[in-house]
Order: C-alpha cells, then structure tokens, then sequence
C-alpha cells in the first residue's frame, strides 16, 4: 500500500518573520527623521540668539518646545521660520515648570528637630524631666500652573537681500514665481543683472493679499537701497519688514528711512534704521565710490556726452559723498568700447568725462578738486567681443589721488 505524501503548509512562515522586521526599520527611521528635526530647530534657536529652551520632535514630524515664558514668541518665531515642515505637523511651547513652579524650598518648610531642654541638679537630686518642644507648622504647597500650549504657522515668505560693496545677495523663499519676479527684478534694476547673486527659492503655497503687498513693498524699498545704502540687509519675514545698515551720506540715510517709512503705511510692520556714516576720509571715499559706481554706473545716450536721467540718482549721492571730504582730489576717467575709430572714441571719452565733472560742481563740488581724462578704447575691463563685455568697456571711473 503506497503511502500517501504530506504536502507542507508552512508557506506563510517567511511573511510571519518578516513583520516584526517591518517595524523595526519604520521605528529606526521615525527616529532618525525626528532626530533630525530637533536639531534644525536647536540650530534655529541658536541662530536667533534664544536660550533656555527645550526641543523634542514626536509623531513624525511634530515639535514640542518647553522654556521660560519670556522666550516663547522668540522661540516660536525662530523655529516657525525655519519654512519645511507640512502642514499637518504642530509647533507647540510649554513653559517649563521652572517658570511657573515655585522652589521646593519655598513649598514645605523645613523639619523641625526637637529639643530635649535637660536641668541638672546638685549631685543628692534626681534630674528634671526632659521638656519637647512644641511641633512645627507645615506650609501648605503652592500651586503649579498648567503650561499653555501654541500652534505657529509657518511663515508664507521669508526673504532677505544682504548688500555690501556693489552686490546684493537675495536669499530665503517666496511662495508664487510671480513674487520672485517681482524681488529679482527690482534687485537687477537696482545694483544691474552682474551684481546680483540670486538664491531665492519658491516653495509653493497660498500667500494672502497682505503678503503679497508686502513683497511689493519690499521690491520698492530694494530699488531705492541700490543708491542710498552702502551696507546692510532687508529682511521680509510675511508682512514684518526689517532694516539694517548705513548709507552713502547723511541725504541717502534720509531717503533710505523714508522707504521704509513708506512701506509701513501700506499694512508693513517695519522696524530698523539705516543709519547715516561716519565723515569719511580719502580711502574710505576711494572704496565707497568704487562701490556706487560699480552698481549701476554713470550711463549715456548713444554716441553722445548726454548723462541718462537714470544716471542723476548716482551723481547725487556721489557729490554728497565727495563734499564730505573737503580738498580731496579726484580724476574722473571716460572710456569707450573699440566700436567706431580709436580717435572718435578718445574724443568722446573726454567729452563724456567732462559731461560728468561738470554735473559734479554743478551741485556744490569745487571745480578745483575735479580732473576730467579720456581714455577712449586703450584700457578695456572686458572683452570688446561680446555686447556684455562692450557694455562694460563703456564706463566712468573715480580715482581718489
């Protein structure tokens, strides 16, 4: 008699082993993620100066931040910038037991040690009875008050332009492309395309009218630093503006704060001052109108001596700037590209230096301080063979002596 053969069923032992594998790599990467976040958060905090406080990241993605409550806005509001986390994850503050608890030492007075008081008679008496002193109060505990808790939206826009020398350096995020447009451009008409290094991201979202109004506001004030401030940074954090910095001259520092005044009336919540320099001597003017100059430039009409009216703005904050270092002598230099005849361009360098010095003492710089040199196409910066490198040829230079 055949005997009859026992098919295996054990087929679904391999699957069994394989679950509590699946939960071990889930929890090792649930760690790493929330390691991760508490320490971007840390580093926010450090950035922003705010000390004390506590972070524990849970449930994927969420952080809970315990501390005094003097730090909570400017905890909430360093980690909230940070801009990546999702929606359905909370940022939430607990003040910490320390702010709100009193000490141990001030909740249950301290144990009293009785005092046995002993009286000793002559050598033929019996010793008196021991006395003990009467038991302490104990001081009923105080109260602990619940921690509150906070939920931060992150911001929407968060974006700054840092200028110093003749550059300015967009960073942060926006929310529509639309918005960095509007940045961009305001920086590039500003400080020009070459001298503006771009850095902003659009992380897409769902700005609110205010913001977007705000963004405007910030491309305005952007386009009037470009002549106005020589160092410094705006910061657009939503709908807060917030300015830092020194201008050319004490004029420039004016107009600069009249922006951002402005800006305030429009629904912006702007804070900071330019301030206006100190009295500059020769090197420090030397660097300071290599700067200006470096921006934007002294511009003319085709094949002309004729200053642009986009050029005065410049001439302005230059005079401003020379009248503040009385006696101080400076060569103004025109130069060409090679297009046309080496001696047309020589003449029109001289004639288009001229132009400008003439402009300089016409408001307030003495005539006496001012040498105007054409160089014509002999001292290019760049190369003749491409239309950047022509439109950098075509230039006005200060030289402080």
């Amino acid at each position: 008699m055949a005997k009859k053969r026992v098919r295996c069923c054990a087929w679904w032992l391999p699957i069994l082993l394989m679950v509590p594998l699946f939960f071990v790599v889930a929890g090792l990467s649930k760690g790493s993620i929330e390691r991760g976040l508490a320490q971007r958060a840390r580093a926010a905090l450090a950035r922003d100066g705010v000390a004390g406080v506590t972070v524990r990241a849970s449930n994927w993605g969420d952080l809970r931040l315990s501390g005094p409550a003097a730090v909570r806005t400017a905890a909430l509001d360093a980690v909230g910038a940070m801009g990546h986390r999702h929606d359905a994850n909370r940022i939430t503050f607990a003040e910490s037991a320390a702010a709100t608890a009193a000490t141990p030492a001030a909740t249950t007075a301290a144990p009293t040690t009785t005092v046995a008081a002993t009286t000793t008679a002559a050598p033929a008496t019996t010793a008196a009875p021991t006395t003990t002193a009467a038991p302490a109060t104990t001081v009923a505990p105080t109260t602990t008050v619940a921690p509150t808790t906070t939920t931060v939206k992150p911001a929407t826009v968060d974006v700054t332009a840092a200028i110093a020398g003749n550059k300015v350096t967009l960073t942060g995020f926006v929310a529509t492309d639309a918005e960095r447009a509007l940045i961009v451009d305001a920086a590039v008409a500003a400080f020009k395309q070459v001298n503006v290094v771009d850095q902003l991201q659009v992380r897409a979202g769902t700005p609110t009218p205010a913001v977007d109004a705000a963004v405007g506001r910030l491309a305005a004030v952007l386009g009037t630093f470009g002549t106005t401030v020589e160092q410094g940074q705006a910061r657009l954090l939503d709908t807060a503006l917030t300015v830092s910095g020194q201008a050319f001259s004490t004029p420039t520092a004016a107009q600069a704060n009249a922006a951002v005044a402005q800006a305030a009336t429009a629904g912006v919540q702007a804070t900071g001052t330019v301030a206006a320099p100190a009295t500059p001597d020769a090197a420090a003017l030397r660097t300071l109108l290599a700067d200006l100059l470096g921006r934007r430039g002294i511009n003319f009409a085709p094949d002309s001596a004729d200053i642009t009216p986009e050029s005065e703005s410049i001439l302005v904050t230059a005079a401003e700037s020379i009248l503040k270092v009385p006696g101080v002598a400076i060569e103004v230099g025109g130069h060409t590209d090679s297009d046309g005849a080496a001696a047309a361009n020589q003449t029109l360098s001289e004639r288009r230096a001229a132009a400008v010095v003439a402009n300089l003492v016409a408001k307030g710089v003495p005539a006496g301080q001012l040498t105007a040199v054409g160089f014509g196409e002999s001292t290019p910066i760049a190369d003749n063979a491409t239309p950047e490198g022509k439109a950098a040829n075509r230039r006005i230079e200060f030289t402080v002596q």
